[in-house]
């Protein structure tokens, strides 16, 4: 699977699902540097901007544009306030206005996780290339950890047939 050089394949990690069993994702490290331009007036409730050539964004949206530069399709996906695709950096809270569609067979994926999971988390960037999927989940090296909302997403994408190593945990600093 080809990914964006700027991603270097750190280690596994180990993580207990709801059902008992633990898996083993990878773990990719990914370094930006802080945003030290004008700041955008909206921040997601204080999420760290970084710059990512020369623009302030969040860790998601710079991951998201990785994978797109590259050749990937793909969506930011936003579960707060309902579940939103995104394309390009929100503006507000008010996210449905930066809502984009994605492919009926895409969409199907995440409703058949969602459904075998019980849960509406999803890992924060879905991407799509050829007949390949590959789920990302964007971590800030030693301040974020799994949720156990994120749990139940990874165990209904397993059960779904997404391998383990399509879900892929990209940690920043």
């Amino acid at each position: 699977m080809i990914l964006p050089k700027e991603l270097i394949s750190t280690n596994k990690l180990a993580v207990s699902l709801p059902s008992g069993t633990t898996v083993s994702l990878p773990v990719y490290t990914l370094t930006l540097k802080p945003w030290l331009g004008e700041l955008p007036n909206f921040s997601f409730g204080n999420k760290p901007f970084l710059d990512y050539k020369g623009k302030g964004v969040f860790a998601e949206y710079a991951i998201l544009k990785m994978f797109t530069e590259i050749g990937w399709n793909g969506v930011w996906v936003e579960t707060y306030g309902g579940i939103h695709f995104l394309d390009e950096m929100p503006t507000g809270w008010k996210t449905s206005k930066h809502n984009i569609s994605i492919p009926e067979d895409k969409e199907k994926i995440l409703r058949d996780i969602w459904k075998t999971g019980k849960t509406t988390a999803c890992f924060d960037v879905f991407l799509w290339k050829d007949n390949k999927v590959l789920f990302c989940e964007s971590k800030h090296k030693g301040k974020d950890r799994l949720t156990k909302a994120q749990t139940k997403f990874i165990e209904g994408a397993l059960s779904c047939g997404i391998s383990q190593e399509s879900l892929i945990i990209v940690e920043w600093d």
